[in-house]
């Protein structure tokens, strides 16, 4: 009976040590996704600002016209907003706006 016993507190104590490793590893999980939700949330705000900067700069659409730049002009318009609209897409990027300007 005794035996039993003990073979049962050894297991009870692993499964607990088990219970503590996979918890400690969950947290450390959470972290890299919440530190990758922001990389890409900050990634997401630097490719508005940089098409918004575009469009600004070509607002009467003369890099457009030109044959070499504008080639080059538009490519770079189009991975621009392949990124955005990927970035806008999978990150609710709406909400962490509204976190920042809450948090000033």
């Amino acid at each position: 009976m005794i035996v039993l016993i003990i073979i049962l507190v050894l297991l009870l104590a692993f499964t607990g040590y088990l219970v503590y490793i996979n918890y400690r590893r969950a947290n450390r999980a959470v972290e890299y996704c919440e530190a990758y939700v922001r990389f890409i949330s900050a990634l997401y705000f630097q490719f508005k600002e940089t098409r918004d900067t575009m469009k600004e700069v070509d607002a009467r659409g003369s890099f457009q016209a030109d044959d070499e730049t504008g080639t080059v002009f538009k490519e770079l318009n189009v991975q621009i907003e392949t990124l955005y609209e990927f970035i806008n897409k999978y990150v609710n990027t709406e909400q962490t706006e509204e976190d920042k300007k809450a948090e000033d």
